[in-house]
């Protein structure tokens, strides 16, 4: 018998997500602090992930009208950022 565990989705209520595109041309989705998020090869993928993890919370997604990367190393988004 195989058991499913029951998975909480990553982000918080207060959380929200950031979808934009790398230098590469990929779709990253990514929080504030870089805990949640990933790349994907379209923006339906990309958007799709963002609101099951976001508890399907419009609100809680925002399109980053700038370059996003997915690691801290490289410019983006910074940590700091935060929702309203």
């Amino acid at each position: 018998m195989i058991r499913q565990q029951n998975v909480q989705p990553a982000t918080t209520p207060a959380a929200c997500l950031f979808i934009g595109q790398d230098s590469y041309g990929h779709w990253v989705v990514r929080d504030a602090l870089n805990m949640c998020g990933g790349l994907f090869v379209t923006q339906t993928e990309a958007i799709r992930f963002a609101m099951v993890e976001c508890q399907r919370r419009p609100q809680s997604v925002i399109m980053a009208p700038y370059r996003l990367e997915l690691d801290d190393a490289a410019p983006g988004l910074s940590p700091e950022t935060k929702c309203a």
